[in-house]
This record gives C-alpha cells, sequence and structure tokens, in this order.
C-alpha cells in the first residue's frame, strides 16, 4: 500500500467525524414504544448481540427516500426503537451509506454497522472502504463485505484473496473494521469455498423458504458456516412475496428459525412492514422443522414457475429490476 494511502487510512481512523452521545430518536411518543424489542442473537465469531431482524438499505430503501430523505431518517430511527441495530450497507447501493449518515449521529455505537465493496483488489478495496467510513461519517466498521461473489465472474478466489482480502485483513488489523465477509447469491458452491479458503467472519447469502438450489444453502453452507462460528446472514427472504398470497411475516421467520442464522435483512422501505416485523421479531418464536417444511411446500407450489430474479438477466444486486 502506498505511504499516500496508509496515511490518509490512519487519518480516517483518528480524525474521523466525531458523533454525539445523546439519541436522536424519531418523535412517535411514548405510546408509540413497544412491550419488547427485537430479540438478539450472538454474532458468531465476533461476539456482538445482534437484532434477529436486520436493515437491508439498499433499493427498497433508497427508490423511496432518496427524494424524501427526511422520511427515510424518521423510519432508520423508528428501527432503532424498535431494536434493529444490525444496519447493512454497501457501495453498489448507489446513495444509501449518505442517506443514513444523518441518523448515525448519537447512536453509532449501539448499532451494527455493515457495507460492502464491489472491488476484487488490493487498492480498489481499500478506496471503497475510504469512501464508505467517509459517507457514513464513522471511524470504522463492524463489518466489511466482499459483495456478491459469482461463479461465472470470481473464477480465481486465490487472485481475490492476494487482493480484496488482503486488503480486508490489513483494514482489520488498523481497526478500521471489525470483521470481514462475502456475499452472494447465484449458488453455495463459491462461498462454501471461499470460507474454506479465506477464513472469513461472516457471510450474507439467501436463506428463503423455497429453498434454492436443492436446499443446498440451508444443508452444506450453513452448516460449515456454524463449523466455522461464522456470523450468518440471510437475505432474499421477501423477494417474490407479491407474486403469491403468503404471509410476508411467515417468509421472515422462516430464515430466523435456522440454527446458525444470526440476522435476517429486511428491505427497510415503509413503516408498516418495519412495525409488523419488529412485531413478529420481539416475541419470536422459531418455527419447528415441520412448520418449517409446510411453508417450503406452499412457497414453491405457489412460486415454482416464478424465476429468482437475482436469476434474470440484468440483474443488480441493490438495484430494482
Amino acid at each position: 500500500m502506498s505511504t499516500d494511502r496508509r496515511d490518509f487510512l490512519r487519518g480516517i481512523a483518528t480524525g474521523a467525524l466525531a458523533l454525539g452521545t445523546v439519541p436522536a430518536l424519531a418523535q412517535n411518543g411514548p405510546e408509540a414504544a413497544p412491550a419488547a424489542k427485537v430479540q438478539r442473537r450472538a454474532f458468531g465469531k465476533l461476539g456482538d448481540e445482534v437484532s434477529i431482524l436486520g436493515l437491508g438499505l439498499g433499493s427498497a430503501f433508497t427508490t423511496p427516500y432518496d427524494k424524501d430523505r427526511e422520511t427515510g431518517q424518521k423510519l432508520l430511527l423508528r428501527a432503532f426503537e424498535l431494536g434493529v441495530n444490525f444496519w447493512d450497507t454497501a457501495r453498489p447501493y448507489g446513495p444509501s451509506e449518505v442517506m443514513i449518515a444523518p441518523a448515525l449521529k448519537g447512536i453509532r455505537k449501539q448499532l451494527f454497522l455493515s457495507s460492502k465493496s464491489g472491488s476484487r483488489d488490493y487498492d480498489g478495496f481499500l478506496r471503497d472502504l475510504e469512501t464508505s467510513l467517509r459517507n457514513l461519517q464513522t471511524d470504522y466498521l463492524d463489518l466489511y463485505l466482499i459483495h456478491n461473489l459469482e461463479p461465472k465472474k470470481d473464477t480465481d478466489l486465490d487472485q481475490i484473496e492476494n487482493g480484496a482480502v488482503r486488503a480486508a485483513r490489513k483494514a482489520k488489523e488498523q481497526g478500521l473494521i471489525r470483521g470481514f465477509g462475502m456475499s452472494g447469491h447465484t449458488e453455495p458452491d463459491i462461498l462454501m469455498a471461499a470460507i474454506r479458503r479465506w477464513e472469513p467472519d461472516a457471510v450474507l447469502t439467501i436463506f428463503p423458504a423455497s429453498r434454492p438450489n436443492n436446499g443446498r444453502y440451508e444443508d452444506e453452507l450453513l452448516p460449515l458456516a456454524r463449523e466455522r462460528n461464522l456470523g450468518v446472514m440471510a437475505m432474499k427472504a421477501l423477494r417474490r412475496d407479491r407474486q403469491s398470497d403468503l404471509k410476508g411475516t411467515d417468509l421472515v421467520r422462516y430464515p430466523m428459525s435456522l440454527p446458525g442464522i444470526h440476522t435476517t435483512l429486511v428491505g427497510l422501505d415503509t413503516l408498516e412492514h418495519l412495525e409488523m416485523n419488529a412485531a413478529m421479531a420481539s416475541q419470536f418464536t422459531p418455527l419447528g422443522n415441520r412448520q418449517r417444511a409446510a411453508i417450503s411446500r406452499e412457497v414453491q407450489q405457489t412460486l415454482g414457475s416464478y424465476p429468482a430474479p437475482w436469476n434474470m438477466p440484468g440483474y443488480r444486486d441493490g438495484v430494482p429490476v
């Protein structure tokens, strides 16, 4: 790494914008506070207590609130009031990082904040990290992921290890990130190979009730992640629910009930959906094996003829198709 970049990173770590200490909560009044907050689990080897419901701050959030950022801020702070402390964004999510930064003031240390880089090389990953830290107005991230591993593109995991992974390990040593990992949803094999080679702290991938790839995310990848004590984040639980009459909270409960999953990320689109999911997650009881199997059968019967959006041409994660 160049001296200039090393000095820049050190400067971020020691001189980033200081955040306040008093939470700036949404003004919903005492009557809006729930009787119980969203339940939490210890996040793998990092050990942080994270909410079982996490905020996915991609297109579901940026599309409706980029031009109405005040409402977006209120939604974020309401989620915090409800006990949702896992917030996930990414460099490829357009304005997402900049949009959520104001909401972090006063509550940053009470959140588990995750972002992602689309770069695979050393310098590109560090540039993305610099930008993420600047956009989010923070001096560290709890988790920084290599975004969206794809088997057709990412054919050389050794090269990525010498690039982005090496940069992530360096950033972790410097205290700029507390953990690193990767995301992906095209197939489980590349993620399992990355887990075995890179020894990451976390993985973000799909665990919808439809059990894609013949259930291999659940049956093979998840046991491997448990064995390595990784923090596991589930996504895409609700991606196709609008094409069915299935109950959204049941679809979210499905991955939450899988042993080894610590948080399920749901797009922050409306206050109504946030409140519904937070109420379920604050009084959460896991689905049993038979209940999960029944939901999975219903999902497959209802949606079996629809291709998953992430397998369609032109799909880009975090951007609506």
